[in-house]
C-alpha cells in the first residue's frame, strides 16, 4: 500500500506540473493569435484579460468572442488545465497525509 501511495503522489504531482505548463503555453499561443489578428503586442493587458475572460460561461468583449468562435478546442484544454491546477494541490496534500499518518511511510 505504501508503494501505491507514492505512485499516486507522483502521478498527481506530475499532473499538476503538466497542467500548469499547459495553462502557460495555451495562454501564450492564444494571446499571440489575438496579436496576429488585431495587432499590437501579445503581452498586452487587453489580450491577457481576453484569455482570462474565456473562463466565464458567457465571455464579453470582441477579443474573447473571437477566441471562443475561432479556437474552441484550445479553450477546452485550457479549462481542463484550470480545473486540474485547482484540484491537484488538495490531492497532493491528501496523498501526503495518507502516506504520513495511515501508511507511516515517513
Amino acid at each position: 500500500m505504501v508503494l501505491a501511495g507514492w505512485i499516486v503522489l507522483g502521478m498527481t504531482g506530475f499532473a499538476f506540473v503538466l497542467a500548469a505548463q499547459m495553462r502557460m503555453l495555451i495562454s501564450v499561443s492564444l494571446r499571440r493569435a489575438l496579436a496576429e489578428k488585431f495587432g499590437g503586442d501579445y503581452r498586452s493587458a487587453d489580450y491577457r484579460a481576453a484569455v482570462a475572460e474565456t473562463a466565464k460561461p458567457a465571455p464579453e468583449g470582441v477579443y474573447a468572442a473571437y477566441l471562443v468562435e475561432t479556437y474552441p478546442q484550445p479553450l477546452s484544454h485550457l479549462r481542463l488545465a484550470r480545473r486540474v491546477t485547482y484540484t491537484a494541490p488538495m490531492a497532493i496534500l491528501l496523498s501526503l497525509a495518507y502516506l504520513r499518518f495511515v501508511a507511516k511511510a515517513f
